[in-house]
């Protein structure tokens, strides 16, 4: 069952990426299209080594028990940050298209916060209570109601 998934997600991407070519063929002209597609993949190209020295860090840091919130978000930001290169890499225009858009900060981060409340491990520096564990107080020095961890 999951071979054949696979082998009609396979088989949609390709006829999107065909379709995307022509698409681009059409507006811009084969040259410009053919031009266009050896950028991205230079693009890609271009992030992918610095992305190697980052990814080594990090797993020499986790190696050495630095493990933190901090690393392993800075670790999935960096995973999807060589995600967008070997996107921009492949040939095909819907692939580069994915790849400029995980290049943008703001979609990395929201796909992130995504990816960590689907795994279970949510924003760090968010903290649930239950309703027993707070109360409200008397309004702060900012004008904002303070939220204290009840004792």
């Amino acid at each position: 069952m999951k071979s054949k998934l696979v082998g009609a997600v396979l088989a949609t991407w390709i006829v999107l990426e065909i379709l995307c070519f022509a698409l681009v063929v059409r507006a811009v002209g084969l040259l410009a299209a053919i031009a266009l597609a050896i950028g991205a993949s230079l693009l890609g190209l271009s992030d992918v080594r610095r992305l190697l020295d980052f990814v080594r860090a990090g797993l020499a840091a986790k190696a050495k028990g630095e493990s933190s919130a901090m690393l392993d978000g800075a670790m999935l930001d960096g995973a999807l940050q060589a995600l967008a290169s070997i996107l921009l890499i492949l040939p095909g225009f819907a692939s580069d298209f994915v790849g400029l858009a995980l290049k943008s900060p703001s979609v990395r981060q929201s796909l992130a916060r995504r990816l960590r409340v689907r795994s279970g491990n949510a924003d760090p520096r968010i903290i649930d209570l239950d309703p027993r564990e707070w109360r409200r107080e008397a309004r702060g020095s900012g004008g904002r109601p303070r939220r204290t961890t009840a004792k």
